[in-house]
């Protein structure tokens, strides 16, 4: 069967295709959709389904389109009520839980009463083509009283649906506000809508309501409402879309409301010059009569016939004076044509007019297919336009839209994404002067200002660190400084409890080298012999005498063993060693009679034990000394107290003393390079200006390499201070520890090795001096300089 569209088949062809593309692009984010908001899918795909069947009805002229309109239409209808009051209850928010549950019972068990009430009584009513409808429904007229309600029952129950609707949006409105108020405004807006068209369909139902205005009033209404919809559910914050498929939407909405409106004004212009074409060929048949024609000329109708003689003047589709008989009862229409049918086929649909010509009462008939042809011609260009402007505005959405709204909007959402991930120096591509253009450059101003103020925080940040960490390292200083005041303080108590204890076994020692000393002393000498003499002179002689050279140092041991032994004198080996480590090495002529006899050989080696005890003893006595004095000065390093006071020294008296009192415990194999000018002399204490030389001279023997080591030491006269320096070739010391080397128990020795004390105390003795003390360093290169101001000074 060959589709006949009418007007109205373009207004629902169009909310079929707005209806379906916001059913797909819903569809394709269902999962981004929240649980609630999916049933907004159920309103649409109802409203699709609703559109079909009045598309269906509208396009076609044929009576099974009354089953569409019973069994398609009114079901989706209400099932678009029930789910958009569940819509309802959720939009923005889920609300009134228990009351929702009910409504929900409620509403499909009255639509489902409904749907079966209407279709039953469908099967009571006679289906005809409604000349006002322009399709074929069943009568909408009965005069059974369950019948009429059965029609009624569609109507009623999407009345009561959505009042019960109405309530729930109005009960949110009021606790809602801002754009939360706004959009359920416009929510409810639609479902006000949607109830005056069903309050609209009662009416029409019982005769109180034109059924074209009803007709035009549902198409555009609909239009309108679906717009509010989707644009309203578009702007919910729970629902994923994008700027262009709102505007798109926006556009395809407006195009099909303009298109709409055109097309009412073009149908209804259409009617008007149908209506007046047929009242021409009226006119000219009418005149043909009353000049006598039996057999008018006619273009448009089909039949022509005189109902007083019951003949036909015209009679193309072989009309019978039965037919004429059936017609004769209808209602007359002289002012204008009506569409009438004479039988269920839709050929037997025409436009029926009546006139008086010569006395005689005609009717004039033109075939209702005819205007239906003209109209789909019409429709079928309006819908090539709908689909060519949409075409269009998909074509030119890149130029139109997206170059100057959502390119730009994009930009800056990128850059408010940017700026969001920490990327202060992100800008906008400004593109256009309008709103979003001023959008843009606030942007970039904000995210400029922005900027200014993170990096002033930042350096104001950097400033607090940089305090703060000052800060600490002065309570770092301070509190080293507390310990070391507490270091002191300890080794103040544990110096004084250490030197009582070591000076105790000192005296000892002291006391014990006197007794030996004195019991030498006190040992009765016969008279002395001449041979008691020749020793005692001869070992007096080499006490003073240098040793030889290196080369014949073993020569003339060798000699003197050959000498002992020929002198038969026991064990002369080790009597050589002893010999050679007080530097007699030969035996001179006039000595060698002393051991020609036993008496002269056992002078000679009692002589020896002697000296040598003695020379022991003496060595004794100076350690004791010199570590009474360190015990001392740790004490008096440790502990200000009263002390001996001070006298004149000779600086070159006290280095002597320190090289001589340790040279034969110091390294091996380094060369010590001792030069002075002049004898300067200094006010202050012997045994701390001792311990002085001893520290700094120890330090740079441990500091010399193994081999080729060489320390010089400088002592010189200027005209207000004594200058002293000693140098040594070791490695050097650090650049990074060099400022620390004077700090009280630092040291780079082993542990076990050092204290960290001994320059410490050097600075502090050199200050109590009133002098100053320097250090330079570089590998291979070691400098102490010491400058104390001279007594004369």
């Amino acid at each position: 069967m060959v589709p006949l569209l009418n007007l109205y088949s373009f207004f629902y062809f169009g909310l079929c295709l707005v209806s379906g593309i916001a059913f797909v692009y819903f569809m394709s984010r269902k999962e981004d959709l929240t649980p609630t908001f999916r049933g907004l899918l159920i309103p649409l795909i109802c409203l699709f389904f609703w559109s079909v069947a009045w598309s269906i009805c509208n396009s076609f002229v044929a009576p099974w389109t009354a089953y569409i309109f019973v069994f398609l239409k009114n079901p989706f209808i209400l099932i678009l009520g029930v789910a958009s009051s569940n819509l309802a209850f959720g939009f923005q928010e889920n609300s009134f839980p228990r009351w929702k549950k009910w409504s929900l019972r409620i509403h499909i068990a009255l639509a489902t009463a409904a749907i079966l009430a209407n279709g039953t009584g469908f099967f009571y009513r006679e289906i005809h083509f409604d000349p006002k409808m322009e399709f074929y429904v069943p009568d909408q007229n009965s005069p059974s009283t369950i019948v009429q309600l059965s029609i009624l029952s569609i109507a009623g129950v999407l009345c009561l649906i959505l009042g019960n609707t109405i309530t729930v949006l109005t009960a949110k409105f009021l606790r809602f506000h801002g754009s939360q108020k706004r959009n359920t405004g416009g929510f409810l807006l639609a479902i006000l809508g949607i109830l005056s068209l069903a309050f609209a369909d009662i009416l029409v139902d019982l005769n109180y309501f034109s059924k074209p205005t009803f007709l035009f009033l549902l198409t555009n209404l609909t239009i309108i409402i679906m717009t509010i919809l989707v644009l309203v559910s578009l702007n919910q914050e729970t629902i994923p879309s994008t700027v262009g498929f709102k505007i798109m939407t926006f556009n395809l909405t407006v195009l099909y409301l303009i298109l709409s409106i055109v097309a009412n004004f073009l149908f209804n212009r259409f009617r008007i010059d149908f209506q007046n074409e047929m009242s021409r060929e009226k006119h000219s048949v009418k005149t043909q009569l009353e000049l006598g024609t039996t057999f008018p000329f006619v273009y448009l109708s089909d039949l022509v016939i005189d109902m007083q003689s019951q003949s036909f003047r015209i009679n193309k589709i072989n009309f019978t004076k039965e037919n004429i008989n059936q017609i004769q009862n209808r209602p007359n229409s002289f002012e204008s044509f009506t569409v009438e049918s004479f039988s269920n086929d839709p050929k037997g649909i025409y436009w029926i007019s009546e006139f008086y010509a010569k006395n005689h009462h005609f009717l004039i008939a033109i075939p209702y297919i005819e205007y239906r042809n003209v109209v789909h011609q019409t429709v079928v260009w309006l819908i090539v336009t709908l689909l060519f402007s949409l075409f269009t505005i998909f074509m030119l959405y890149p130029v139109l839209h997206k170059t100057s709204i959502v390119y730009p909007l994009t930009r800056l959402l990128a850059g408010i994404r940017k700026m969001h991930s920490g990327d202060l120096f992100v800008t906008v591509k400004v593109s256009s002067r309008d709103e979003i253009g001023e959008l843009s450059n606030s942007f970039n101003e904000m995210i400029s200002i922005v900027r200014d103020a993170r990096l002033q925080l930042e350096q104001k940040i950097e400033e607090r660190t940089e305090s703060l960490n000052q800060t600490i390292l002065e309570l770092r200083e301070t509190q080293e400084q507390l310990l070391q005041a507490e270091r002191m303080s300890t080794l103040g108590k544990i110096a004084a409890s250490v030197a009582h204890e070591i000076n105790n076994p000192l005296a000892a020692i002291k006391g014990s080298i006197q007794f030996i000393k004195d019991g030498q002393s006190n040992v009765p000498n016969p008279d002395k012999t001449e041979n008691f003499l020749l020793a005692e002179r001869f070992i007096a002689e080499f006490k003073n005498q240098k040793r030889s050279e290196v080369t014949s140092r073993f020569k003339r041991k060798k000699e003197l063993i050959a000498f002992f032994k020929s002198k038969s004198i026991p064990d002369p080996i080790s009597l050589a060693d002893t010999c050679f480590d007080f530097k007699i090495e030969t035996i001179p002529a006039e000595y060698q009679e002393l051991f020609d006899t036993e008496e002269g050989r056992t002078i000679f080696q009692s002589q020896l034990n002697d000296f040598v005890i003695g020379f022991h003893l003496g060595i004794i006595e100076t350690a004791v000394e010199r570590a009474s004095k360190i015990v001392f000065a740790l004490k008096h390093h440790s502990y200000s107290g009263p002390r001996e006071s001070q006298k004149l020294l000779s600086l070159k008296e006290g280095i002597d003393s320190v090289l001589s009192m340790y040279s034969t415990s110091w390294k091996q194999n380094i060369e010590i390079e001792w030069k002075v000018s002049g004898d300067p002399v200094v006010l202050g204490y012997t045994d701390e200006l001792v311990q002085v030389w001893t520290n700094l001279i120890y330090n740079s023997i441990q500091a010399c390499p193994k081999e080729g080591g060489k320390i010089r030491i400088f002592l010189k006269e200027e005209p207000t201070e004594a200058l002293v320096t000693i140098e040594d070739n070791g490695k050097g010391i650090p650049e990074d520890i060099l400022p620390r080397i004077f700090e009280p128990f630092f040291t780079t020795k082993e542990l076990g090795m050092g204290t960290g004390l001994g320059l410490s105390i050097v600075q502090k003795i050199i200050q109590n001096h009133n002098g100053s003390i320097q250090v330079e360093s570089q590998p291979g290169k070691t400098l102490f300089s010491i400058h104390i101001p001279l007594a004369k000074s």
